[in-house]
């Protein structure tokens, strides 16, 4: 999808100090094999502060640097991945309430760790679907610290989860870069490797991954192999699809947001079918947070734009999926800096 005159007005990341992973393998929480094989030195821990309250963080200073006000806003969409507070409670009103204070719609959209991204879409749409409308607020947050889960032995993406917010404001005026197109597809059928065997009522507590795709009977290795295969098919589509749509070619990407991993190779099986380098990925900087579920691509492009290492006339192309399930991809066009007046 083609987004004229949508631009990107502010972005905000928050994300704690990381834990080092070697001191995670002393304490009994990592696996010294996997430490050595995946290559992460640590993960953002966010101790005992809530998920809307990161992306409270993050939602502040993404409208600061937007040059919006709240009475701007037309439209809220919170993501995040893990539980957000208590059940039957609305975490998207909170963030709004403290965030913008103002009532606007505000939705939750789950679509796993695509969801941010996926929900930019949704946010533009809305944005287009009507004149007198003007800017959208995103936000994420998970803080994956909960009792019963590990953060150290996740069964995909390497392993290491990290907790951050993020946040998004999306604008049919002004910003610093303009969304020049963005799309989004789905692999129905996958859905049965984050589900496995279980019962669909009562739901269960949190799982290993790794459990629910051995789960499925045959190799759990096997299966997750022909997951991330197909996965990587359709992504790559996807992502030509969009550079063709923001009517550019992938020599000039200048960088790409992606899924944060501390595995060159996994970079390189994500941007080798698009004839992207590796190196326009973002390993480094991802090894020592961890992966940050819905939030690695704004925190990523945070970082990009933060530290001049992308500025005006440069493309980003932002890559994303959840769940086995959800595959987003976007071309972002860099044209000034923030923050910016409207």
């Amino acid at each position: 999808m083609q987004t004229p005159d949508i631009w990107l007005a502010g972005i905000g990341a928050y994300v704690p100090e990381s834990f080092s992973a070697r001191e995670a393998v002393e304490q009994g929480l990592y696996d010294p094999d996997e430490y050595e094989l995946y290559g992460w030195t640590g993960a953002a821990v966010a101790g005992e502060m809530p998920p809307p309250d990161l992306a409270i963080r993050a939602a502040r200073q993404a409208m600061e640097r937007s040059g919006h006000t709240s009475s701007d806003i037309d439209l809220h969409i919170h993501v995040g991945t893990y539980d957000q507070g208590p059940d039957g409670w609305s975490a998207q009103h909170y963030i709004l309430l403290n965030a913008i204070g103002r009532d606007v719609p505000s939705y939750r959209v789950w679509q796993a760790c695509n969801a941010l991204i996926g929900s930019a879409e949704l946010a533009a749409s809305y944005l287009m679907a009507v004149p007198g409308r003007t800017a959208a607020l995103v936000t994420g947050a998970d803080n994956i610290g909960r009792p019963d889960f590990n953060r150290w032995s996740y069964g995909l993406q390497n392993g290491v989860l990290g907790d951050a917010g993020s946040a998004l404001v999306l604008s049919r005026r002004t910003g610093f870069a303009r969304l020049l197109a963005i799309n989004t597809t789905s692999l129905s059928d996958a859905e049965i490797y984050y589900r496995g065997s279980e019962e669909l009522f009562p739901p269960s507590a949190a799982k290993n991954i790794r459990d629910r795709l051995a789960s499925v009977g045959g190799d759990a290795a096997e299966a997750l192999a022909e997951l991330v295969q197909r996965q990587g098919d359709v992504r790559t589509e996807l992502a030509l699809r969009t550079l063709d749509e923001a009517d550019i070619g992938a020599d000039q990407v200048t960088r790409v947001a992606h899924q944060l991993t501390a595995q060159e190779r996994y970079i390189e099986q994500m941007l080798a079918p698009i004839g992207i380098d590796a190196q326009r990925g973002m390993r480094k900087f991802g090894q020592e947070l961890g992966h940050l579920t819905v939030n690695d691509q704004i925190v990523g492009l945070n970082h990009l734009v933060e530290s001049g290492q992308v500025g005006p006339g440069d493309h980003v192309l932002v890559m994303s999926h959840g769940g086995g399930t959800a595959l987003t991809c976007a071309v972002v066009e860099i044209t000034g800096d923030w923050p910016r007046s409207v």
